[in-house]
């Protein structure tokens, strides 16, 4: 009966290839998967067999019922394992597996307000997003405090509105590893503002989706877990772990689960869980894994994601991003990239800063692309600077299609320039001319009735070299030839001269304050390179904007 039931069940040819390209999408997608916490190796094939039956994990994990269906004694296992990786108590802590690490919020402020009815929760700005959802569920009177910069929570804000709200028992939830930062709140320090202000009554859950998974395994990690006197914790599987189905645990005192504990007769169990029929599958993936790659494993797994984490940050910072990690988390937060990056990458994103985060999939191949794509993104040479020694005043600019010469100082340009072309019978219509002797550089802008021939002149005189498409790939050797030589461009009317220090990143920075002040960049070209310096020719929509963002900056205009 079975088998005739299932083959009648067959997809159509359409349906099949939509399934083939999916597949595909999805093949594709993984390799740019930087954003988000959930590790994307691993195999449970050996466990595919088990799909075909109607397993349920129904009521409370460490009792028996008539569904029978259920991997209970796996969950059991997995439980204990989590048990000893957070110090609880042994005998004296409950959990089960959940859908994810939203449920287990929910289900540790949950006990919480049946612990403190009348109890005032309090919570981080950088607390994940479920919080304020769940609080709005459970009805519960809450009070965000604000964050110190790198994601923990404000514990100077939270003695103060602890103090003024005394009367109330406070709930607290600490968050171990924060959204877009990886944080951990001072759980320590909570403590020890419930000591000094005499509170005997309050509860802390701890919000641990990630780090529940990274503090076990590294040296010296702040309180986090039951000994540093949590009540209840939620922990994510599909995080570190890793798992095709979002799946977590959530572990509490089991004193205060029997508050609400509640026999339901007809699956002869008790119900102590927020879900009723619960996945059993992914309990099932959390065993595999602990009895594949073990604790042992994940002992060399987490040290690798934080080095290639330490990778991310140098490679990010060489391209003047401002990367930086929180102390023991695999979160490495920079400054945000242009929208194509963040989409093609699936970067989290909040203002002005983006994250990658560092999980077992993740190589330094992965950050090098990165790199790769945010350099191609927004266009920036290896070469300019904002420390930038003012030149000259600024020249009144002169009409489009002038020609523009770039060299060195004591080379006498504009004298060169004007011999060479009175020699052929040619007047210059109007002149412009900028010097900085003490950085070597000179620049001059004039405007002839043949604008053609003057080029061929003063390519011919003047021994001009190469031109700016190739000078951006001068190596320092050629750049030392250069100074010799004359490198040229046409510049519109509206592009301003600017000279910058020849250093990786600092084009990325003066780009990086023009967004900022929303002046929009048409182009920049590079015009001379040599002894350390550069000029960048920069042309904008909206030149009086420019001029007073890079003040005195400026060669010519």
């Amino acid at each position: 009966m079975r088998s005739q039931w299932l083959s009648a069940c067959e997809l159509s040819e359409n349906d099949l290839q939509r399934l083939e390209r999916f597949y595909e999408d999805i093949q594709s997608d993984v390799e740019q998967f930087l954003g988000y916490p959930c590790n994307a190796i691993f195999d449970y094939s050996p466990l595919f067999r088990f799909f075909q039956y109607p397993l349920n994990n129904v009521g409370d994990p460490y009792l028996s019922s008539n569904f029978r269906l259920n991997t209970h004694a796996f969950e059991c296992e997995v439980l204990e394992i989590f048990q000893t990786l957070t110090d609880a108590p042994k005998g004296s802590t409950w959990g089960y597996v959940t859908n994810g690490g939203t449920e287990g919020n929910h289900y540790g402020l949950f006990l919480a307000r049946e612990l403190l009815p009348e109890g005032l929760v309090y919570y981080s700005q950088d607390a994940h997003y479920s919080i304020d959802k769940i609080l709005r569920c459970l009805n519960l009177r809450s009070i965000m405090i604000r964050s110190y910069p790198d994601g923990r929570m404000d514990l100077d804000d939270l003695r103060e509105t602890l103090r003024i709200h005394r009367d109330l028992p406070p709930i607290v939830c600490a968050t171990v590893g924060t959204t877009m930062k990886g944080a951990v709140d001072d759980i320590a320090g909570i403590q020890a503002i419930f000591r000094d202000l005499a509170i005997h009554r309050h509860y802390i859950h701890a919000d641990a989706a990630l780090g529940g998974m990274l503090l076990p395994f590294v040296d010296n990690p702040p309180p986090w877990n039951f000994s540093a006197g949590i009540d209840s914790i939620a922990i994510s599987g599909h995080k570190m772990i890793g798992s095709p189905i979002p799946c977590g645990v959530v572990l509490a005192k089991k004193s205060n689960v029997d508050l609400i504990a509640q026999s339901v007769e007809y699956i002869g169990t008790l119900d102590t869980t927020l879900s009723g029929s619960r996945n059993a599958l992914t309990p099932l993936f959390l065993w595999y894994a602990f009895h594949t790659v073990g604790i042992e494993g994940f002992k060399r797994i987490i040290p690798a994601c934080l080095e290639v984490a330490d990778y991310a940050i140098a490679q990010l910072n060489q391209i003047h991003r401002n990367a930086w990690r929180y102390p023991h988390s695999n979160t490495v937060v920079f400054d945000r990239p242009l929208p194509e990056v963040t989409r093609r990458w699936q970067l989290a994103c909040q203002g002005k800063f983006s994250h990658l985060i560092a999980m077992p999939h993740v190589t330094p191949t992965h950050i090098d692309r990165l790199v790769a794509d945010i350099l191609a993104a927004e266009p920036i040479a290896p070469l300019p600077a904002m420390e930038i020694v003012p030149a000259c005043e600024i020249v009144p600019s002169i009409p489009e299609q002038d020609i523009t010469l770039v060299g060195t100082a004591n080379k006498n340009l504009l004298a060169e320039v004007s011999a060479a072309l009175a020699a052929e019978g040619l007047s210059i219509e109007a002149l412009a001319a900028a010097a900085a002797e003490s950085e070597g550089i000179e620049v001059v802008k004039l405007r002839v009735d043949d604008r053609e021939r003057a080029l061929q002149i003063l390519n011919q005189n003047l021994d001009i070299g190469r031109c700016y498409g190739q000078a951006s790939s001068f190596g320092d050797r050629e750049a030392d030839l250069v100074l010799s030589k004359l490198a040229y461009q046409s510049v519109s009317e509206d592009a301003l001269l600017v000279q910058l220090e020849d250093r990786p990143g600092a084009l990325a920075e003066l780009l990086k304050s023009c967004r900022g002040e929303a002046v929009t960049i048409r182009s920049i070209r590079l015009l001379w390179r040599g002894k350390g310096k550069g000029v960048v020719a920069i042309s904008t929509t909206s030149p009086a904007a420019l001029k007073t963002l890079l003040e005195d900056r400026i060669l010519l205009s």
